[in-house]
């Protein structure tokens, strides 16, 4: 019910404009660039309508929902005519929320025609109309065709607060959004609640079926950000990334940062290479500039070097913008290009939001990163920063040259029943760590009673407990970690530092937990089973269970590869005549 306090203060709202904007950067969870800025209405007169959704409730309720949407709109698009710069510098897309109600209005399509936009100077393909799915939609095909009228003028269309309302997948299929922005308290403690990380686990895998991105709404801590990370969820959108404020900005280096560290060991990708594989390794010099370096430098320096690729501008060894050849020569093109730019610095024409990777990224990971932009970034060369400092540049030629011999190579060296690098890889990872001399353990894993089990459930149960294994040691890897598949029942993983006995009392926990499972009911009550032995005798045999053994440089230091192999070897071998001893005794 709307009290005439309410409607005095909405019709004054409306009269007077009393709207200001407010945006709130939506960033890449893969390398902190920025996507664009949700655009968010506030009252510029203190003491009216405290909560926005009020605001606009008590709209709906009076019936002129459309009047208040309508002076949102406009000041949303003169703020953003007013930041234009900002929002070029960024390449970024401005997120404008709409009532499905409202969307098919004729009024509303009025207000968003070309020619419309093209007053404001803002191209129809940067503005994405945010449609919440917490209405109702009455007319069904009406809006429908409406979705389509703003599709084929090249607006993008994003879902908001999916999994909260009505239509669920059924719109989200028959639309095909450009974005699906996942509510609030989907991903409220998502680290805690494996329901929620089922669904946005497979809205993920509908993501990369479909070619929709996702778009995290309410991030307020970093866990939950380095989880949506892990989960594969393209973007992100929250306090802890960036409060909304007036201006089109995004400065948060500690959140960049922290995106980039995430991703620089991505877990799903360090199981299967070795340092070889880090972006470093690919780095070419690449051409840099001070920011005062005139444009007309540059150009005739590019125009005698073929080869350059672009620059980087570079400020006290940080880089503050780049620049491509091709970009460069297309601003200078046209009938007034070359005298409007030609006596500017570089540093004037240089783009700000660019993609850059610290060097010990996993080519892998940066290969997914850069495939992620924009179509008009998509083939622009990388930056690479070593300690903070500017490294070099790596180009698209060399990074999916690269991403395809790694590929190739893993292939070959992957065990093919767990995906897990297998001996040459294994070989590798533990002479570095040898003969690095770092802070390690390194942990042999081996099945007993494995054979028995095999005998008596056969070969297809035998492979899901070596599967299980596998994945309990994924799991319980941190993303420095190594985890490797010599073959059969047999595992290394390799460890910073120096873990305590609880970590594999957990790993063994678990992976009996899940492996009895495989059991028949009468075996695991009995908690044994009958199989020949060696032998050709029935024999009893207990549940299959791990020995795992470790060799460590926390006392003294490795000797050599071979030394270190012969000692977890003998380990192995003690362990298993006591579990024998223990188990007859």
């Amino acid at each position: 019910m709307v009290t005439a306090e309410q409607q005095e203060n909405l019709e004054k709202i409306i009269v007077n404009r009393w709207i200001r904007p407010v945006f709130q950067p939506i960033i890449s969870l893969r390398d902190g660039s920025v996507l664009g800025f949700e655009a968010l209405s506030r009252v510029s007169q203190p003491g009216i309508f405290d909560h926005v959704e009020e605001m606009f409730q008590s709209a709906e309720e009076q019936g002129c929902i459309w009047m208040l949407e309508q002076v949102c709109r406009r000041a949303i698009l003169h703020e953003v005519h007013e930041q234009k710069d900002a929002l070029d510098q960024y390449r970024a897309k401005v997120f404008i929320n709409v009532s499905p109600k409202v969307l098919h209005d004729e009024k509303f399509r009025e207000g968003f025609t070309k020619e419309y936009t093209k007053r404001y100077g803002i191209d129809t393909e940067r503005i994405v109309f945010e449609i919440t799915e917490r209405e109702r939609v009455e007319d069904e095909q009406s809006f429908r065709q409406a979705i389509d009228h703003y599709k084929m003028q090249h607006y993008q269309i994003a879902i908001d607060d999916a999994g909260s309302g009505y239509a669920g997948l059924n719109r989200i299929c028959s639309l095909t959004p450009g974005y699906i922005k996942l509510d609030n308290e989907l991903v409220r403690d998502v680290y805690k609640n494996p329901i929620k990380y089922a669904m946005i686990k497979g809205m993920v895998e509908f993501s990369h079926s479909s070619g929709t991105m996702l778009i995290a709404e309410g991030i307020e801590t970093k866990k939950e950000m380095d989880f949506l990370i892990e989960l594969g969820v393209q973007y992100g959108q929250g306090y802890y990334l960036a409060k909304p404020e007036p201006q089109l900005h995004f400065d948060n280096r500690q959140v960049v940062g922290e995106i980039l560290e995430k991703n620089t060991c991505d877990h799903r990708n360090n199981h299967l290479g070795v340092k070889k594989y880090y972006i470093k390794n690919l780095v070419r010099t690449g051409l840099t500039v001070a920011p005062h370096a005139m444009v007309e430098s540059v150009f005739s320096y590019m125009k005698h070097h073929d080869d350059v690729v672009g620059i980087c501008v570079v400020d006290q060894e940080q880089v503050t913008g780049v620049l491509t050849r091709e970009k460069l020569f297309q601003k200078l093109s046209g009938q007034y290009g070359f005298s409007l730019y030609y006596k500017k610095n570089i540093s004037d024409l240089a783009e700000k939001n660019f993609l850059m990777v610290d060097a010990r990224t996993s080519i892998s990971s940066v290969a997914k990163i850069a495939m992620e932009r924009d179509v008009d970034a998509l083939y622009d060369f990388i930056v690479v920063k070593e300690e903070d400092k500017y490294a070099g540049i790596v180009t698209i030629q060399d990074l999916l040259k690269k991403a395809m011999e790694i590929d190739v190579d893993l292939a070959k060296c992957a065990n093919p029943l767990t995906g897990l690098p297998g001996n040459i890889v294994i070989d590798q990872e533990v002479k570095e760590n040898v003969e690095s001399g770092r802070q390690c353990t390194i942990y042999y894993f081996d099945l007993d009673n494995f054979k028995a089990f095999n005998d008596v459930y056969g070969f297809e149960k035998g492979d899901e407990v070596i599967r299980i294994l596998a994945d309990v040691l994924k799991k319980n890897s941190d993303d420095s970690d190594f985890v490797g598949h010599i073959g059969g029942d047999d595992f290394v993983m390799i460890c910073e530092g120096f873990q305590s006995p609880a970590f594999t009392e957990k790993i063994r926990t678990e992976f009996e937990a899940r492996a009895h499972m495989l059991y028949r009911e009468e075996d695991r009550v009995r908690r044994c089973i009958q199989a020949c032995n060696r032998h050709g005798v029935t024999e009893t045999f207990p549940l299959v269970s791990v020995t795992i053994v470790s060799a460590s440089n926390e006392q003294e230091p490795f000797g050599n590869y071979e030394e270190v192999v012969s000692m977890l070897a003998g380990c192995k071998k003690a362990a298993k005549t006591r579990r024998r001893e223990l188990a007859t005794g």
